[in-house]
């Protein structure tokens, strides 16, 4: 545990107070916890790592890294069409922690608690040897045989993708200096896009029974739909300029072709993209207006098999895009030389 705490002293300062919704946390006093899952249903378990210096800022203020940790996690159980219940998480503090740092990232926690109706659970503390290191295991509930899985394109499908795309990547860029905004107001929605993305829980619920396969987008729209093509041992075609962009990243990206092209590969969105029968179209319009999200179809799936690169990007000809290595890699080959 980092040099300025009493681990079990903090978990009963900051974190005892955020079980206090689920009896089965026993109040984070034992070393395990009791989730009773609601007749009929399936539990769902996601976990997500989040690390200083590769997925945030290292200058990140920790109430909003503990929003961002709580709903890059949610989005997982969106994209299978599940409930939030509750969540485990393991924290590995550097020695130069404060208990003005935890106590901002409890609150944090517990904001994101009641917005989204889950409580915790249980969890670890640790001292990190070097970087902070944050983990969070999120699980929710899902109806028998609903769990909508990346494995169940099919020919013809359609697909779509909710809100815009690439708002992430320009907000970090935005927050590195390395690009510049044209207007403080695009500044300031771009980098909020990136810091505390909107997991789409709701529309995710109402998917169920019309999208056939689904992943939320965190490594890029290219590599999560590569996924489902995986899966589901199909091919898929984008149209680029039916990828949605918000008023914001059109006002950056303007003419820069090469810029639009990459947004389709940079990660951190947090959206859904699915593939749903051509059938479904206006009830996925309906469920859009319902939830204030925006469903845009970006394509179709096509029989050409589950290449490793399954994606192609046509331009308004029909012609394809090149668009390099597809999306972000957790792990990347080294040069053998």
């Amino acid at each position: 545990m980092a040099s300025n705490f009493d681990e079990f002293e903090l978990i009963e300062r900051y974190f005892a107070p955020l079980a206090a919704g689920e009896p089965g946390a026993f109040g984070l006093t034992d070393d395990a916890a009791e989730l009773a899952i609601t007749p009929g249903k399936h539990a769902v378990v996601t976990t997500d790592a989040i690390i200083s210096g590769i997925h945030f800022p290292v200058s990140e203020d920790s109430r909003t890294i503990a929003s961002r940790l709580v709903r890059v996690n949610l989005s997982d159980l969106a994209a299978k069409g599940a409930t939030p219940r509750a969540y485990t998480i393991v924290l590995a503090l550097p020695d130069t922690t404060t208990p003005e740092w935890v106590a901002a990232f409890a609150q944090g926690l517990a904001d994101e608690q009641k917005r989204f109706g889950i409580t915790l659970i249980g969890g670890d503390t640790t001292q990190s040897g070097g970087e902070l290191m944050l983990s969070l295991t999120m699980i929710g509930e899902v109806s028998d045989n609903a769990m909508i899985l990346r494995s169940g394109a099919t020919v013809g499908d359609d697909v779509y993708v909710s809100g815009t795309i690439g708002d992430a990547a320009l907000g970090r860029a935005l927050m590195e200096e390395r690009i510049k905004a044209p207007d403080d107001a695009s500044r300031a929605y771009l980098i909020r896009r990136f810091r505390t993305p909107d997991p789409r829980v709701e529309v995710g619920l109402r998917l169920a029974g019309l999208a056939s396969a689904a992943a939320d987008i965190s490594d890029g729209l290219l590599a999560d739909l590569n996924h489902i093509c995986h899966a589901s041992r199909l091919s898929a075609e984008v149209e680029l300029d039916r990828v949605p962009l918000s008023a914001a990243a059109r006002r950056l990206v303007t003419d820069n072709k090469p810029l639009h092209i990459s947004l389709l590969t940079s990660g951190d969105d947090y959206e859904l993209v699915f593939t749903a029968p051509t059938n479904v179209s206006e009830r996925l319009q309906e469920l859009a207006a319902q939830c204030d999200v925006g469903l845009t179809r970006i394509g179709r799936m096509i029989d050409e098999g589950a290449k490793s690169k399954a994606v192609t990007v046509l331009d308004t000809d029909g012609r394809r895009i090149e668009v390099g290595d597809g999306g972000y890699r957790h792990f990347r080959r080294r040069d053998p030389r």
